[in-house]
C-alpha cells in the first residue's frame, strides 16, 4: 500500500467512517491525507476519542512500516550533491540543444517566408 492510497475507512465503526468522510468533505481520504491530520485536531471530532485515535494511529503506522524507503533516503549528502549536479549539469546541455534547435526552426522559418512557401508563426 502506498501513502496516496485511499486510507482503509471500511475497517472502522460507522460512527468513525462518517467522521472521517465528513473531514474530508465526503470523499475517500488517502492513507497519507488521514495521516496528517494532527491528534488534537481528531479528538474534537464526533464519534472520534482516544481509543479509536489510537486503532486510526496504529493502522497508519502499519501501512507506513510496509512501504519501501525511497532510494534517496540512504544516500549521503555528497552522494545527493553529486547526483544533483549530474542532473543539473544535463539539463543545462539540455537546455542548450533546445535553445539551438529552436534558433535553426527559427532560421528555417525565416527563410521559407522569405521564398514565399510559409508563413511565419508569430
Amino acid at each position: 500500500m502506498q501513502l496516496s492510497d485511499p486510507f482503509p475507512v471500511k475497517t472502522f465503526p460507522r460512527p468513525v467512517k462518517e467522521t472521517i468522510f465528513t473531514e474530508f468533505q465526503g470523499r475517500h481520504p488517502t492513507v497519507l491525507e488521514v495521516a496528517s491530520v494532527p491528534d488534537a485536531h481528531w479528538l474534537k471530532l464526533p464519534a472520534m476519542g482516544p481509543a479509536r485515535l489510537a486503532r486510526l494511529r496504529s493502522l497508519t503506522a502499519q501501512i507506513c512500516e510496509q512501504l519501501q524507503p525511497s532510494p534517496l533516503t540512504r544516500m549521503t549528502v555528497e552522494d545527493l550533491l553529486a547526483q544533483y549536479h549530474q542532473l543539473a549539469t544535463q539539463h543545462d546541455l539540455l537546455q542548450g540543444k533546445l535553445r539551438d534547435l529552436r534558433d535553426k526552426l527559427r532560421a528555417n522559418e525565416a527563410e521559407l517566408w522569405m521564398r514565399g512557401i510559409g508563413t511565419r508563426a508569430e
